[in-house]
């Protein structure tokens, strides 16, 4: 009975450290500055075996927030989306100034869970979000994932096509770090873009960035077919055309 009590402490203890660690990286994403209106998405719990396919139209007058399946959502603060008819889309762009847009804006989503358990989000099309230094500016996605929560090396990856690697793009601008909450079993990160996101426990690449697995040749598994064993642990967001 002692051994285990003094395993369960140990544990505890791993935890709260793992937390700190992640703490101590990641900035700390704030609120609106009005609580988000609840304007959609799903609460269906995500199956290996089916699709969730849903459209989210945002209103970019006002602070929003969407459902992305049970347990993962989506926060728009107002006047956060650029204008996809005016503003550029590209690595190079993510901090230039945009026009806001105006009129609602209509996002296609599909959701799943793929072959470990992990829930996995697309988008399309592609769009951008406004730059902004004040936290509650920022668009934040938030995703249900137990394992991922408890485990520092897990965090939200870049991934630029299906066949690239996949970049901690916190490695270069530590506003995109992933907030790790054990207690909740959540990851949460403020992005500046819908397209190739995953999470995964990455290495560094050399080239600043960070890969689960995936090297540049690979194929990133697509909604229609079962990722294999050897790709588990991550969760991708992705804007295809």
């Amino acid at each position: 009975m002692m051994q285990v009590k003094a395993s369960r402490i140990v544990l505890f203890a791993l935890v709260a450290t793992l937390a700190a660690c992640g703490d101590a990286v990641a900035p700390r994403t704030a609120a609106p500055d009005a609580d988000p209106v609840l304007s959609g998405g799903v609460t269906t719990a995500l199956t290996r075996s089916d699709t969730v396919k849903f459209t989210i139209t945002i209103d970019p007058r006002q602070p929003t927030r969407y459902d992305l399946g049970e347990g993962n959502s989506l926060v728009f603060p107002a006047g956060s989306v650029c204008d996809p008819t005016k503003s550029t889309y590209g690595v190079t762009e993510w901090d230039k100034p945009c026009e806001p847009a105006r009129r609602t804006v209509a996002e296609h989503v599909k959701a799943w869970l793929d072959a470990d358990g992990h829930p996995r989000v697309d988008f399309s099309p592609n769009i951008r979000f406004v730059p902004s230094p004040q936290p509650n500016k920022w668009v934040v996605i938030t995703f249900s994932d137990y394992s991922a929560s408890l485990d520092a090396w897990y965090n939200i990856l870049y991934c630029p096509t299906d066949t690239s690697a996949c970049y901690d793009e916190s490695k270069t601008d530590p506003s995109l770090a992933t907030n790790h909450d054990p207690v909740s079993g959540k990851v949460t990160r403020r992005i500046k873009h819908f397209s190739g996101y995953l999470v995964g426990a990455g290495d560094d690449d050399g080239s600043g960035g960070s890969f689960n697995r995936i090297q540049s040749g690979s194929t990133l598994p697509s909604a229609n077919s079962a990722p294999s064993k050897g790709r588990s642990g991550y969760i991708l967001v992705s804007g295809r055309k």
